[in-house]
């Protein structure tokens, strides 16, 4: 059976407070902007709200991503008719947040680990 303690906490930790890497922020929204996956005139506030509609969505996936042997939570969601990808450490620390354009191709990447939906992780306490 998987634990969900630690990504729980992680996801819950997010909910209440979104934090990113210093100066990061600012980067991801223009990426986003600059791929069309924004709006030009998006605030990070708008970006953010994307990012908590994911993270409330029960019927989300969540999967594990392994990086350098770190773990990252990672929570796929529709959103304004578009796939997005909140990725964190488990300290709830932003890593991105983007559209998945090809999300069977993108998820068949090493390092992937499928967990379940949240409803169970969050459920799982």
């Amino acid at each position: 059976m998987i634990r969900y303690q630690e990504m729980s906490d992680a996801i819950k930790g997010v909910r209440a407070k979104i934090r990113w890497k210093p100066t990061s922020a600012m980067h991801h929204l223009q990426k986003r902007k600059s791929r069309g996956h924004l709006p030009p005139d998006a605030t990070l506030e708008d970006y953010e709200k994307i990012i908590l509609k994911v993270l409330s969505d029960k019927s989300a996936q969540v999967y594990r991503y392994w990086y350098n042997r770190v773990p990252y939570v990672t929570v796929i969601a529709v959103v304004q008719n578009k796939q997005w990808l909140v990725m964190f450490n488990y300290d709830g620390i932003m890593e991105s947040c983007f559209v998945l354009e090809r999300p069977q191709q993108y998820l068949a990447k090493p390092g992937f680990e499928w967990i379940g939906f949240l409803r169970e992780v969050d459920n799982e306490l």
